[in-house]
């Protein structure tokens, strides 16, 4: 039996390990973020990842274990920057126009109580939807309650392997059309809200989860990417699963070309998180987004209930930034 000493001396060993394999995992996110698929998977907790680290950190302040209280301040000084700085409230610009309210939902392909979310969604009363995972089944369920009618200016591509989208609007939208990214079926369209164009982009990117399938993840995250840098200074949301968290490297990118809805908004309270909502034993984590260029601004977001699939719906109340006024 280990005595008092050799007990307490354990402990902090442990806490030393603790605190060195995080601050390893920190360093390997500044220095190659998901450049390995373990990374990335690593990645993918942080909201949980890193919480020892602050539990670490005033223990051995109080034990007067400086070096070992140092290095486990810095861990929690990046766990702080990473996922609590995100959430905090912003200042609503000053904006112009009519308001836009878009709507983008996993539906889940195997759906068991489609009416049920299909009823939600109607509720969110959105001006532009965008779909994932839309089958045949779920296609039915809209036409029954005449959704296809009141969202006239839609494009549906049915699928039955969880790769159907669709975008339905009813304000004006040209141009809907299928496009192909990392052999998977996306789609976009050119809206017009008052005097001006606005891209639209849906987006459902093959999930990470076995190292063959984060080859076409990346594949289609860097597509997507460089097609957003395309558009240059046009106005565009670009919405779906994403199957990223916000600490992914795509989602980082992609904030350096666009606003995430969720963290410049009024939001919901908390993180937002979106999967798998309730359906797998997995911790819950952000991966549906709204991106928006800086042209428009995000008044409100939430996250909705998603009956019968993994996925809450996402919800986003934009406007024209009066700054961007031309």
């Amino acid at each position: 039996m280990l005595s008092s000493p050799q007990l307490l001396r354990a402990v902090w060993g442990l806490a030393w390990g603790i605190t060195a394999l995080l601050a390893t995992v920190v360093v390997t996110r500044l220095a190659w973020h998901d450049g390995l698929w373990l990374f990335l998977l690593l990645n993918i907790l942080t909201p949980y990842l890193y919480l020892p680290a602050w539990l670490i950190a005033p223990c051995a302040a109080l034990a007067r274990r400086w070096r070992l209280a140092a290095t486990s301040l810095v861990v929690v000084v990046f766990h702080f920057h990473w996922v609590v700085m995100p959430l905090f409230p912003r200042s609503p610009p000053a904006t112009l126009g009519r308001p836009l309210r878009v709507v983008s939902a996993n539906l889940l392909v195997v759906n068991e109580t489609p009416a049920v979310l299909a009823a939600e969604l109607e509720r969110f009363d959105a001006d532009v939807y965008f779909l994932q995972e839309l089958s045949s089944e779920w296609d039915e369920e809209f036409e029954r309650r005449g959704f296809w009618r009141r969202y006239p200016f839609n494009q549906r591509y049915t699928g039955e392997d969880a790769f159907g989208s669709a975008i339905a609007s009813r304000l004006p939208v040209r141009d809907i059309q299928v496009f192909w990214s990392s052999e998977l079926p996306q789609m976009r369209g050119v809206l017009r809200l008052d005097d001006r164009d606005v891209d639209l982009i849906a987006v459902h990117l093959l999930p990470p989860r076995t190292q063959d399938y984060t080859r076409y993840y990346h594949v289609g995250a860097e597509e997507l990417l460089t097609l957003v840098r395309r558009l240059g200074s046009r106005s565009f949301i670009v919405a779906g699963d994403f199957n990223s968290t916000p600490d992914s490297d795509f989602a980082t990118r992609m904030r350096d070309l666009a606003d995430d809805a969720w963290e410049t908004g009024a939001r919901g309270f908390g993180p937002g998180f979106t999967w798998p909502n309730g359906l797998f034993p997995y911790p819950p984590i952000r991966i549906d987004h709204i991106f928006v260029s800086r042209d428009l601004a995000v008044l409100t977001t939430r996250v909705g209930e998603g009956a019968g699939s993994d996925h809450r719906p996402v919800t986003a109340d934009l406007a024209r930034r009066a700054a961007f006024a031309r």
